[in-house]
């Protein structure tokens, strides 16, 4: 490798692979967003019932293990 300009061809490889990683990533998450909106009522009430379910299962678990 006489000149280094050779070096910069990996970097520019790899933070091209990372653009397109993020950018589909990106899209997916988008998708997925746009679909729960559109099948049901997504938004903060939602979000608390779901998070209240899941305290309520660890609390049922927790005891189960108390009781055996």
């Amino acid at each position: 490798m006489d000149q280094p300009i050779w070096l910069l061809v990996p970097w520019l490889v790899f933070a091209i692979a990372v653009v397109l990683k993020a950018w589909k990533v990106g899209r997916l998450i988008n998708q997925q967003l746009r679909g729960q909106r559109r099948g049901s009522d997504w938004g903060i009430e939602r979000f608390r019932a779901e998070l209240e379910l899941g305290w309520q299962r660890s609390q049922q678990s927790a005891q189960n293990k108390e009781l055996s």
